[in-house]
């Protein structure tokens, strides 16, 4: 789906017909974004609708004949960081620990490019969340260490112990 300005007047009009098309085609793009990031289904589905909620409430920020597509890239990436912060002050509110059960894929050697994002997203379920967040702002959306340590308001040291670790686990895993 193109996004010329007429699309977008239509969008901004709220449209009906015009969100439907947008909501359609922008949806897999950004769960797809989102499993990258966490492993439950439904904090998948609420950062994807909170960013497509925030972006239909911001379209007047967005330019005619540029990508929609990598603007709300930008807009899931922050809302990303956003239930990831809520969720570290939940937990250290409640005083819970939280741990997943993971799972070990079976994987062919011949593995096509479909199949090689699901064995990413496999091997990165086997992290815990925190460095799975970590490992997933640095592989998937490129920022330094530097820039997590900012947007995630730690410690540049853990920043990078989360890196080191994730890289043993994944190392790991890849050669089992």
């Amino acid at each position: 789906m193109n996004f010329d300005a007429t699309a977008l007047q239509r969008l901004k009009a709220n449209d009906p017909k015009a969100v439907e098309a947008w909501y359609l085609h922008t949806f897999p793009a950004l769960l797809q974004q989102a499993a990258r990031f966490f492993n439950q289904r439904n904090e998948q589905l609420t950062a994807v609708h909170n960013a497509q909620l925030k972006a239909l409430q911001n379209l007047a920020q967005f330019q005619p004949n540029t990508s929609m597509e990598a603007w709300l890239a930008v807009i899931l990436r922050n809302e990303l960081i956003d239930t990831y912060r809520r969720k570290q002050r939940w937990r250290i509110l409640s005083f819970e620990n939280h741990y997943e059960a993971t799972y070990e894929p079976d994987f062919d050697q011949q593995l096509d490019a479909p199949l090689e994002l699901e064995r990413a997203e496999a091997l990165l379920a086997h992290l815990p969340q925190k460095t799975r967040f970590v490992f997933s702002l640095y592989a998937f959306e490129e920022l330094k260490p530097r820039e997590i340590a900012q947007e995630l308001s730690m410690q540049i040291q853990t920043v990078r112990w989360h890196l080191k670790t994730a890289k043993q686990t994944l190392k790991k895993h890849l050669e089992s």
